[in-house]
């Protein structure tokens, strides 16, 4: 009788063969690498997101300015400087109002006109966060508005205004009609739409506001005109 032989346990065992180790390294690798441009493309989207609330927070925040001074001044009277050349104009106007260099002093009460010229009064923030920076660009209707969007991360946004007359027609609501002042504070004055726009985001480097490859806007509308009431 022939004796029953036993298995061999060593030649039995088995484990994973340098291939196998190679195409799992592989696989998770690719698991990793997709994993990683996720955080990626979330972390820059989050980021995108927190900019434009900050965004509208400051086109909020200038747009009450604006109203306050065309609405309770004379600064209508001036209007704002034309500036021309914008280089994002489409689907919005070419031409455009800006603060200009002789800033806003006539029409403040305290005295501060809250414009400088100067690249390093802005940058160092004084009377931030709504100091108005005037880049001059050799010709006045190269001038350009800049306010601080995030000042911690060096980011500006680029502000500017256009105002287009309304007909009383237009203002009536029942039989109230549109007694808007003249800007100079007499009558037979008009209503005018205020449209703005604030740009976003750009730099402040060496002195000069860079241009982002993508130029993002919000903007924003309201009726405005000294009243009678």
């Amino acid at each position: 009788m022939k004796p029953t032989r036993l298995p061999n346990k060593a030649g039995a065992q088995s484990g994973f063969t340098m291939m196998e180790v190679m195409a799992a390294a592989m696989v998770l690798s690719i698991f990793i690498i997709g994993l990683g441009t996720s955080w990626v493309v979330a972390d820059r989207r989050a980021n995108d997101l927190i900019q434009r609330q900050k965004a509208v927070f400051v086109a909020n925040a200038e747009m009450e300015r604006l109203t306050a001074l065309y609405n309770n001044t004379a600064y209508g009277t001036l209007g704002g400087a034309l500036t021309i050349g914008y280089e994002n104009s489409v689907p919005f106007p070419a031409s455009r109002l800006t603060y200009s260099s002789a800033g806003l002093s006539p029409y403040m009460t305290s005295g501060n006109d809250y414009t400088t010229t100067s690249s390093a009064t802005f940058q160092s923030g004084t009377g931030a966060p709504f100091l108005v920076w005037v880049a001059t660009g050799g010709l006045g209707t190269a001038n350009r508005n800049y306010v601080w969007l995030d000042q911690g991360q060096n980011v500006m946004a680029r502000l500017s205004w256009v105002l287009t007359a309304v007909t009383p027609a237009q203002c009536v609501v029942g039989s109230d009609g549109c007694p808007c002042l003249g800007f100079g504070g007499s009558l037979a004055g008009s209503c005018q739409k205020l449209d703005l726009f604030l740009e976003y985001p750009f730099r402040l480097v060496s002195g000069a506001a860079t241009t982002p490859s993508n130029i993002r806007t919000v903007s924003l509308s309201t009726i405005i005109g000294r009243t009678t009431r």
